[in-house]
């Protein structure tokens, strides 16, 4: 009796913070990243251990992982908007906190709306990173580019490349850029490629944090594309290669070797793609490809061993029970992305339409995006990269009484 009332004494008074800090953090890894959010609010301990950059490294780290024990995130839906503004600049929207209950797409009224604005540049997205979206100018190599963090409102401009790519006539020269993590040395790095792979193509590699771009010897055997993900700590394109009579195949990077190379795909219906019906997408945790070239379904690929490169046909979604036939439109999407319990499609122009499966029950549903004509659905994995732990932030020049708008003017 006495041995039990000593351990319910002792059980009230034990504190999380008085645990051993490898154990603590422990248990914290095991969270989603909207939990840590909040738990950095319970104490200065935590939030002195949240925001370390170590620790988010380590939750990257579990995010690069497919442990049984770590809690799977849901990924999280962000709206974003372009329309010009001053004549030649781009005015940036972006509203976080999306969700789709099965009938529409709503903003939670808590989200913090931003607004980043440029008089000169008109800005695109060039990729989606975890929790980093980047933004280049849409004429080649103009402006300068920058990083966006929507979760934590931070704006951080990158350095302007120096590395010279030779000049050939009357050829057009284009950018793709992508982002991974080397686990290595423990660093986030920006890959990216200029010129045409009819005359030369130049690759160059950003560390996150330093002051300048370095040109690598390694190249991708042919131009690239806009089908892009980062899966693995690597970055992977599906590109339709003429080199090859016109197939499709995947070309990766690896941020460790800094290198390019070839990776198989999986046994597709014929070998004559068309690159418009194939669809990168992180789904669940792994890389998928999304085939939208039948008629009567939607075939999602997934790649479940990295290292023995093996695909599965994992989900078949059956287009012929619905009357709104989709499948016109999904062959023309420019956007794919995973939500909660399947795929999205953004429709490529006019982009006010999208289209969520549910893989659960087989169903396929439009909504519309309202206007302006630019308007995309993104979705991103829950990660705590801070980009204050890089560089000199762009400070926010307004905000809102009620603190329901953030505005920064990048020129």
């Amino acid at each position: 009796m006495l041995r039990t009332k000593r351990m319910s004494r002792c059980s009230n008074d034990a504190k999380l913070m008085d645990l051993p800090i490898d154990i603590l953090i422990n248990i914290l890894l095991r969270l989603p990243a909207k939990s840590l959010c909040c738990a950095q609010c319970v104490c200065k301990n935590l939030l002195h251990i949240v925001e370390a950059r170590s620790f988010a490294t380590l939750v990257h780290l579990r995010l690069l992982t497919t442990a049984s024990d770590a809690v799977t995130e849901v990924p999280q839906l962000l709206r974003l908007s372009l329309t010009e503004f001053n004549e030649n600049g781009s005015l940036i929207t972006i509203s976080p906190s999306q969700r789709y209950d099965g009938n529409a797409l709503t903003r939670s009224r808590h989200a913090i709306v931003s607004e980043i604005a440029s008089c000169r540049y008109y800005y695109n997205v060039g990729f989606v990173f975890c929790n980093l979206f980047f933004f280049k100018d849409r004429e080649y190599d103009r402006g300068p580019c920058f990083l966006f963090n929507p979760l934590r409102g931070e704006v951080l401009m990158l350095p302007k490349s120096t590395v010279q790519v030779p000049p050939f006539r009357n050829m057009v020269f284009i950018d793709w850029y992508g982002m991974g993590f080397d686990d290595i040395t423990n660093t986030y790095k920006i890959v990216r490629v200029s010129g045409n792979a009819h005359c030369c193509l130049v690759a160059q590699v950003y560390v996150l944090g330093t002051s300048s771009w370095k040109q690598i010897s390694s190249v991708p055997p042919c131009n690239l594309s806009t089908e892009k993900i980062s899966a693995y700590g690597d970055l992977h394109w599906l590109i339709n290669l003429s080199s090859i009579g016109g197939q499709i195949c995947i070309v990766s990077f690896d941020f460790k070797k800094e290198e390019f190379y070839l990776m198989p795909h999986p046994a597709l219906r014929k070998p004559e793609y068309s690159i418009l019906y194939l669809h990168f997408v992180n789904f669940r945790g792994s890389m998928a490809i999304v085939d939208t070239s039948s008629r009567t379904h939607i075939d999602i690929w997934v790649l479940k061993s990295y290292e023995k490169k093996e695909w599965v046909r994992d989900y078949r979604v059956n287009l012929q029970l619905f009357v709104d036939h989709p499948r016109h439109h999904l062959g023309r999407s420019s956007c794919i992305g995973e939500w909660e319990h399947g795929i999205f499609f953004i429709e490529f122009y006019p982009s006010t339409n999208a289209f969520f499966v549910d893989i659960r029950c087989d169903s396929v549903k439009r909504i519309s995006l309202g206007s302006p004509k630019y308007t995309r659905i993104f979705s991103y994995p829950g990660s705590l990269i801070s980009l204050k732990e890089y560089g000199n932030l762009i400070t926010a020049c307004n905000w809102r009484p009620d603190f329901s708008k953030k505005s920064w003017q990048l020129d």
